[in-house]
């Protein structure tokens, strides 16, 4: 029968302990690592594999520089170093007075109406230059203000663009944000020309026309497929070139973001341990029966998360106690690792670390003289750029309206090679020394290797008048010593007897 029939033996079902293992949800040191290891990127961003990609650097251009870009207005606003590295460059480059232009004729002529017509050119584009509403298309910047916002925007973006407005027989000029000319307008055209990153060239490879994306003033956005096309006269670009076939400008600070960004996280890590050195870290342990209990197949993972007042007593249950964790040396040598990491920064910017930092701690006088010389060197090379790509065209502009539509000059355009020649006057830095720099330029007249009128040129002067002024004081210097050695009259010097 069926209820007689044997029932099968169940066996009991044999728990197992289960050991819980929990793995790190984020492995950053190894993920860098790998990371390190496996990426090509910039290696393949380069063009430098076995693949059949150009090697021009405007191809590396043209898929990062909006990238570079962004980075590096983002750092310049809210990294210190980034945002002194900015000023330090103006300061340099510009200076705090901006770049005087003087007018210098080299007409055969004689020196005295040479001399005029300076005197008059200079006066003329002084007016112009340091009147907003005469220079600036919107009526906010003169001369030196716009030479330094111009600094700054190459050295955040790059690049710089200055358009030159001719209207109303006035020449004004504005400064286009770089972000308008996008990496996405590449194309061949039909006539032999091409457009690379938004700029037209024709086959000998000079700018045409500028292709820049129109702006919603309301969105302040740019439409990447609806252009203003400027022809390249109107435009000047300012950067400093890496390479004989760039065409367009890399941001100064391109070199150095990885190494910020260590500097950063490594500051923020270094904050982070303070914190929690500050407090003490502690763990609960149980020393008792470890015996299999009827629920053990549910693993339950007890988490403490307590906070100790100062002075309380608690009550540990049994077989329990508390172990602490106190990180006290969790950033030892900040000082050397930042220190290595800063010298990578100026290295990475051509600046001293000293000129960086604006520090004076521990620097010597030899030392200070040293970089002084090196950054001189570094923005004088800057500077040239500026001057021959901006301020000379710039002049230049302005000269040729002032003959057009001023009667008064005179000039004949047929001279016009010999009248835009012009002195470009950096405003000179103090010296650590002044009168060691004295005496070396003396030392230099007395040799013959200098004349009186290069030394003066170089300071900023105008030898002409500087040479009447200093002649003018000898004879009034003269005119007061022979008063007083000439006799009073009516006064007998002689003895009554």
């Amino acid at each position: 029968m069926w209820f007689k029939r044997k029932k099968s033996d169940v066996q009991p079902e044999v728990l197992t302990k289960r050991t819980e293992v929990r793995e790190h949800a984020g492995r950053t040191l190894q993920r860098d690592l790998n990371q390190i290891r496996t990426t090509t990127n910039g290696i393949n961003a380069f063009s430098f594999n076995a693949g059949v990609n150009s090697v021009s650097i405007n191809n590396l251009i043209k898929w990062h520089l909006a990238e570079w870009r962004n980075e590096s207005r983002q750092s310049t606003l809210t990294n210190p170093i980034a945002r002194k590295y900015m000023m330090l460059s103006v300061d340099g480059v510009v200076g705090s007075n901006g770049i005087y232009v003087k007018p210098s004729v080299e007409l055969d002529i004689d020196e005295n109406e040479k001399h005029q017509i300076n005197m008059q050119l200079e006066k003329l584009f002084d007016r112009w230059a340091y009147d907003p509403s005469r220079f600036s298309l919107d009526n906010s910047m003169t001369f030196d203000l716009f030479t330094q916002t111009l600094e700054k925007h190459r050295v955040r973006d790059g690049e710089a663009f200055v358009r030159i407005h001719n209207f109303n027989r006035t020449i004004r000029l504005e400064i286009i944000d770089s972000a308008r000319l996008t990496q996405l307008n590449n194309a061949l055209l039909s006539n032999g020309r091409y457009i690379s990153n938004s700029i037209e060239f024709n086959k000998y490879n000079q700018p045409v026309n500028y292709y820049f994306a129109k702006y919603n003033p309301v969105t302040y956005t740019y439409d990447a497929t609806s252009y203003d096309v400027i022809p390249a006269t109107e435009i000047l670009h300012y950067y400093v070139a890496d390479d004989a076939t760039q065409n367009r400008g890399i941001p100064d600070l391109v070199a150095s973001t990885k190494v910020l960004s260590d500097l950063k996280n490594f500051q923020e890590a270094a904050l982070l341990a303070k914190r929690i050195s500050a407090s003490v870290t502690t763990f609960i342990t149980n020393s008792g029966n470890n015996e299999l209990s009827l629920n053990e197949s549910e693993q339950s993972t007890a988490i403490y998360n307590e906070y100790l007042e100062p002075g309380a007593i608690f009550e540990l249950g049994a077989n329990q106690d508390i172990k602490s964790v106190d990180p006290r040396n969790g950033v030892d040598g900040i000082a050397e690792f930042t220190d290595v990491l800063l010298d990578n920064i100026s290295m990475g910017l051509n600046v001293t670390k000293q000129s960086l930092m604006g520090s004076t701690a521990d620097a010597s006088f030899s030392a200070a003289k040293l970089a002084e010389r090196l950054q001189a060197t570094t923005f004088s090379t800057r500077t040239n750029v500026l001057i021959n790509k901006v301020l000379k065209p710039i002049y230049s502009a302005w000269l040729k309206n002032e003959m057009l539509n001023n009667n008064k000059l005179n000039l004949k355009f047929s001279d016009f090679d010999d009248l835009v020649c012009a002195r470009y006057i950096q405003t000179k830095p103090i010296s650590l020394d002044p009168l060691k720099d004295i005496q070396c330029e003396v030392a230099a007249i007395d040799a013959g290797l200098k004349s009186r009128t290069q030394v003066i040129s170089e300071m900023g002067g105008d030898p002409r008048v500087v040479m009447q002024e200093i002649e003018s004081e000898k004879n009034m210097n003269k005119e007061v010593q022979n008063e007083v050695q000439k006799p009073d009259e009516g006064i007998n010097l002689t003895n009554g007897d």
